[in-house]
């Protein structure tokens, strides 16, 4: 009798071990860098139901919430925006009044961020002049800083250049993280080296980014 029981009790736990087995083997998904709901959306999202969040497009994937992302560009400051959608990143172009093509790329998992893509050709193509190039990023930041409608805060961002331009413990340089703001939130900026197009263009990407700390 007992040679029968443990004779069952194999036959039923061995597909559970092959299954077991099975599961182990799976592969983690990759983790996806996608465009998360701005921070305007965060009380709305927490009134909401888990079902209402699934109709809304909202998946899990490696710990990463995954939304639509939002315009961002005023159309009533700035008309004439283009918006799409490219795998859950925002992609927002323009033509502004100075003549400058700009791209906007609203991206990002844990963070949010907002990539401001410049191209113009009133200014020259020597690179080398950094600081003439920061002063130029905060003149076309000044030309958008109106129509953003995002928890960016881009006059943060052009105050704390000016701010950088004026130290002189460190040369002024690319690609160097400005802190915008430090408390419960983390917020800051980079400017990366501006890239040569054409015999006059240019192109002149800064990235804004807000994280929890």
């Amino acid at each position: 009798m007992r040679n029968g029981y443990f004779a069952l009790l194999f036959i039923l736990c061995g597909p559970c071990a092959v299954f077991s087995c099975k599961e182990l083997s799976i592969k983690e998904p990759e983790e996806d860098y996608t465009v998360i709901m701005p921070v305007r959306e965060k009380a709305r999202k927490e009134t909401i139901s888990a079902e209402e969040n699934d109709a809304e497009g909202m998946t899990k994937s490696s710990d990463c919430f995954k939304r639509i992302p939002q315009q961002v560009i005023n159309a009533n400051v700035l008309p004439g925006a283009q918006y799409k959608q490219v795998d859950l990143m925002g992609y927002e172009t323009l033509e502004l009044p100075t003549g400058d093509h700009l791209l906007i790329i609203n991206w990002g998992c844990e963070s949010y961020h907002l990539t401001f893509r410049f191209e113009t050709s009133r200014f020259g193509t020597d690179t080398s002049k950094v600081k003439q190039w920061y002063s130029i990023l905060t003149q076309l930041l000044y030309v958008v800083e109106p129509a953003i409608d995002s928890p960016v805060k881009i006059q943060q961002g052009i105050d704390e250049i000016q701010h950088y331009l004026k130290q002189d413990s460190t040369p002024v340089a690319y690609n160097v993280p400005l802190t915008l703001s430090r408390d419960s939130i983390f917020s800051g900026m980079v400017f990366e080296q501006v890239k040569v197009l054409g015999d006059t263009a240019v192109r002149l990407d800064a990235t804004f980014t807000i994280s929890e700390i």
